[in-house]
């Protein structure tokens, strides 16, 4: 499923979150966290439906993109894609999408039970320093057709994408190998 589909899924079903944001979400969480609950999508990400059909389809395509999350953070090939609106989408679109991405990921983390981030590494620590002015971003300051401002973009994007797996491959560590050094809940 691509962003487009799972914005239009999202919409329909009334869930008040972008694919962008649910796609960060699920990526915060699954840094931490090794399974997604379902009540977890239904309490953060799904909150404001009504079950229905279409909630139920929506929460079944997050549950199926949190598995594609799982393999692809962990992997050896790098293979995590943010879950972004197509380049051919308006910088401003695309630029906007990243900030609720991110958002979306530090949510992910606090809901999966990171509470203290000074337990982290130095790098770790930056990238989530980072992220939080990602999502102060003020747009009115992107101009449309900027070559610097696309390639800027670019290349937040791909750091971004690279500090999740950072996130993710640091945390795996102090879990499997010291369950007590981060504390969780």
């Amino acid at each position: 499923m691509n962003f487009n589909e799972l914005n239009h899924l999202l919409g329909q079903a009334a869930s008040g979150s972008g694919a962008s944001e649910c796609h960060g979400f699920l990526c915060g969480y699954l840094c931490v966290r090794d399974n997604l609950e379902e009540s977890v999508l239904r309490e953060c990400l799904m909150a404001e439906t009504e079950e229905s059909e279409m909630s139920s389809q929506c929460v079944g395509q997050l549950m199926h993109i949190a598995g594609t999350i799982n393999r692809d953070i962990a992997s050896d090939d790098f293979s995590l894609r943010l879950m972004l609106p197509p380049d051919s989408a308006p910088l401003n679109e695309r630029s906007n999408a990243l900030i609720q991405w991110c958002s979306g990921f530090l949510s992910g983390l606090g809901v999966a039970g990171i509470t203290d981030f000074e337990l982290l590494s130095p790098q770790c620590r930056e990238l989530i320093q980072d992220l939080y002015k990602i999502c102060r971003l003020d747009l009115d300051n992107i101009a449309e057709d900027s070559e610097s401002d696309e390639s800027a973009l670019t290349e937040l994007i791909e750091y971004v994408r690279m500090g999740a797996i950072m996130v993710h491959d640091e945390l795996r560590s102090h879990t499997e190998q010291r369950p007590d050094s981060i504390k969780l809940h």
